[in-house]
């Protein structure tokens, strides 16, 4: 039984790693269940003995990723507050010329307009809009406890950066506004730095990063 069913989940991550890198190529929109077997090393019947519709496909992945930006933030290091928040900024900064990067934020950007007409891919999203949140929210908390942050309600604070990054985002990749990601995470280093920050301290840099990996 438990081979068995380490043979399921390492079929299911199989499909997964397979369903993000037809996203990097593809977006959403015009995404195709051959798309994802194009990606997948294993027989299509096997793909579609586990996913009838691309939208069940995609209620998986949807499940799969969320909480992606927490484990990326686990396996890091670091644990100064100002550090992890960089990195937590840096991560979600997309720059110019990382052409999958942004095939993939524009299709995370499309599958949140089926949540406008589809209550299972709202549902789905908005939980994991609100583990996004969570993930920055623990940061600034911490922040405030070690008394690096000014005591803040982390949420709201947390809500206003992840919502803003994930709105640059969306700029940059529909209406070509490059370097917009970048713009963002300099405004909110520079609203921490003058108004979070209660030591004499430097808010961190950019040094790049990536959380949209997560296959």
């Amino acid at each position: 039984m438990g081979a068995e069913a380490d043979r399921e989940g390492d079929t299911h991550d199989a499909i997964m790693g397979a369903t993000y890198h037809a996203l990097c190529k593809h977006g959403y929109a015009h995404l195709t269940m051959q798309d994802i077997a194009d990606e997948f090393d294993k027989s299509r019947s096997l793909l579609h003995y586990h996913y009838d519709t691309k939208e069940e496909l995609m209620l998986s992945y949807v499940d799969h990723s969320t909480g992606w930006i927490r484990r990326r933030l686990e396996e890091s290091d670091t644990e100064d507050p100002l550090e992890r928040l960089a990195e937590f900024l840096d991560g979600l900064v997309i720059e110019p010329g990382q052409e999958e990067r942004e095939t993939f934020a524009l299709a995370l950007t499309e599958l949140r307009v089926q949540a406008a007409h589809d209550q299972r891919f709202r549902e789905k999203l908005d939980a994991q809009y609100e583990e996004n949140v969570n993930a920055v929210a623990d940061i600034i908390a911490d922040g405030a406890d070690e008394g690096v942050l000014r005591a803040v309600d982390p949420h709201e604070v947390g809500e206003i950066m992840y919502t803003s990054m994930f709105g640059a985002s969306m700029y940059q990749v529909t209406l070509g506004a490059s370097r917009a990601t970048l713009r963002m995470r300099e405004g909110i280093s520079q609203w921490v730095g003058e108004d979070l920050l209660v030591v004499d301290r430097t808010f961190p840099a950019y040094t790049g990063g990536d959380f949209s990996k997560n296959d």
